[in-house]
């Protein structure tokens, strides 16, 4: 039995509810048989779990260092694999440096899988304003992302408007296939993903859609399968944590 950690260091683990509980069991639907996936916090108080956002690179880096330790701990229960909660994929080269399980960055995993099933890819990100220009980030080495599109709403509002955010996927996403030429599309945002919209959008769009906690889920499952994780070349272990 193969099992994966989804990190969500606030989280009541094991007694999960509302949006929290919702999304274990859409991750659970995704995993084959053979495995299981917790949503996999610290916080043992149920009435204080609380699923955060991630809006700027300062939400980012706090959220690293509780990440950090969920991660840690994780490991040390006996998880195979962990999953960045988050997108934006925060905290990836330290999350590899403390762990030798895969660490799996959803927003990275689905922007690979574009560049594998399309010449040209875009991504539907929350945050209000035009087109945002194109970063190539030297850790993904994706030349095939051609545009990022914001949907004009933020991350409590794509959890509340879930319809509204659904039409906003379809205008922008049009735009990335008709105006830049995007073979596929994904999403930089997990709460995009957990709407669980990909196929729909798929149809209205007229392209793949990779939704990254899919994505996310099965590469995870894969990794654990083959018996690979990240280089330790790459990513070594702490001078400070060494023994």
């Amino acid at each position: 039995m193969k099992k994966i950690a989804f990190l969500m260091a606030s989280a009541a683990t094991g007694m999960l509810t509302g949006e929290l509980e919702r999304r274990e069991k859409i991750l659970r639907s995704i995993t084959g048989p053979d495995t299981r996936i917790d949503i996999f916090g610290l916080e043992k108080d149920p009435k204080k779990s609380r699923l955060g956002t991630i809006q700027s690179s300062y939400e980012a880096s706090l959220s690293t260092v509780e990440d950090l330790e969920c991660a840690l701990a994780a490991e040390k229960a006996g998880y195979d694999a962990v999953i960045i909660p988050c997108g934006g994929d925060p905290g990836v080269a330290p999350l590899r440096e403390v762990l030798r399980v895969p660490v799996v960055p959803p927003g990275s995993t689905a922007k690979h899988l574009c560049s594998l099933i399309a010449p040209r890819f875009s991504v539907l990100t929350t945050g209000g304003g035009g087109v945002v220009s194109t970063m190539l980030h030297e850790r993904d080495g994706l030349l095939k992302h051609v545009s990022t599109h914001p949907v004009g709403l933020s991350v409590p509002e794509v959890r509340e408007k879930p319809e509204e955010v659904y039409d906003a996927m379809v205008r922008e996403g049009r735009v990335a296939v008709e105006e830049y030429g995007a073979g596929a599309v994904t999403f930089g945002c997990m709460s995009m993903g957990f709407l669980m919209v990909d196929e729909r959008l798929s149809e209205a769009i007229g392209v793949p859609v990779v939704n990254p906690v899919k994505a996310a889920v099965k590469t995870a499952e894969m990794l654990v399968e083959l018996g690979v994780t990240h280089s330790k070349l790459v990513y070594p272990v702490p001078p400070s944590l060494r023994k």
